[in-house]
């Protein structure tokens, strides 16, 4: 199946960096600029202010490197992809449309770090990014007249291990915030470690 007139992979691949761009560049504004109080000197009173931004840079660091991976994942994708067609437009439109929330709910979790509803937004959307990728890994074993070559069963597992990664970080991190909230980015540790899996799985 060919792409829909006016629509062309190269012009769908720019669109995926700009907006990862945007989104990546935004995160920064999550981090709030510390304000000294009046009449307080800022060689005394910033250093801690620095420091009590902790939660929000870690926040903002975990969002850069899940988008970093993701950016990753869709080079990986658009490597293989010759053709695209309106479904799987239809699919990166889905992903793109959660990345552009991820700076909101990197602010809300940053700034409420404690809180339950900001925790589980956040997960939320990395999760669903997630699994829109794993959506796209398999849409494309099923499409394979989209591809250069034809997708193994190894390079497809590869493909779903590592997009699920994010998925399952996000859903630890929930579940580990019901009990203790402050140590719900305990669970993001497991996207790396995934990932490692993932790299080591044999190629047939």
């Amino acid at each position: 199946m060919t792409a829909d007139p006016g629509i062309a992979k190269g012009r769908v691949e720019t669109l995926i960096d700009g907006l990862y761009a945007i989104a990546m560049t935004l995160l920064v504004l999550t981090i709030d600029v510390p304000q000294v109080p009046a009449g307080v000197s800022p060689d005394v009173a910033l250093p801690a202010l620095v420091l009590g931004l902790d939660d929000q840079v870690l926040a903002c660091l975990i969002a850069f490197l899940v988008l970093t991976g993701f950016w990753m994942a869709h080079e990986e994708i658009f490597q293989r992809v010759a053709r695209v067609n309106r479904t799987f437009l239809n699919l990166n439109l889905l992903v793109l449309l959660c990345t552009i929330f991820v700076p909101f709910t990197t602010w809300l979790v940053s700034d409420y770090a404690s809180t339950r509803l900001a925790i589980d937004l956040f997960a939320l959307n990395l999760a669903v990014i997630g699994l829109l990728f794993a959506g796209q890994w398999l849409y494309l074993s099923r499409h394979q007249t989209l591809l250069y070559a034809p997708l193994s069963s190894a390079i497809l597992r590869r493909g779903l291990f590592r997009s699920l990664s994010t998925t399952i970080g996000a859903v630890a991190a929930a579940l580990i915030a019901i009990p203790v909230p402050e140590s719900a980015n305990w669970g993001y540790l497991l996207i790396p470690l995934i990932l490692i899996v993932a790299d080591r799985l044999p190629d047939r």
